[in-house]
């Protein structure tokens, strides 16, 4: 029987790991870094005609105005709307962590762990509607225990691995 999201180690980590750069992932980092700015500089960055210091792009302003028409709207507070949107990409992205699978064996038992926290974290973040607020850096943990088991999946093949600058 063919699996709809993946099985496996590696297979579902490479898939869960594309959805990191994603348009999804690209709109909450930018809501991220307007939410950590002064509310003067906020409306500078939206407006039709923003400053050159506070000009990021077209792209950057579009994200913006999605979640205040949208995701801020609905939820009438930044911290919710910036939660749904969390919990919007972990629903997809987590689906390829329902089959990920460590093999058996005492020389996985970290490894093993590991995929046990990403697998619990993702799929509470995406999939138990819990209540709990999640941010940008939420994404972030995952992405580094992603790196961290990568990281040991090759140590454990024989290999030096280095995660790189780019």
């Amino acid at each position: 029987m063919e699996s709809e999201f993946g099985k496996g180690l590696v297979v579902n980590l490479v898939k869960f790991s594309e959805h990191f750069n994603n348009t999804q992932v690209k709109r909450i980092h930018d809501v991220s870094f307007y939410l950590e700015q002064s509310d003067e500089k906020r409306g500078k960055m939206i407006s039709d005609n923003p400053p050159p210091n506070c000009n990021y792009g077209k792209s950057v302003t579009d994200n913006i105005k999605y979640f205040l028409a949208c995701e801020y709207k609905v939820h009438g507070s930044f911290k919710e709307g910036m939660s749904s949107m969390v919990t919007l990409w972990a629903n997809g992205a987590t689906d390829h962590l329902y089959e990920i699978k460590a093999p058996k064996g005492k020389e996985w038992n970290k490894i093993r762990k590991l995929v046990k926290v990403l697998q619990n974290d993702g799929l509470e973040m995406g999939h138990s509607f819990n209540g709990k607020e999640y941010t940008l850096k939420d994404i972030l943990a995952l992405w580094e225990l992603v790196k961290k088991i990568c990281l040991l999946i090759d140590e454990k093949l024989g290999l030096s691995p280095d995660w790189g600058e780019w």
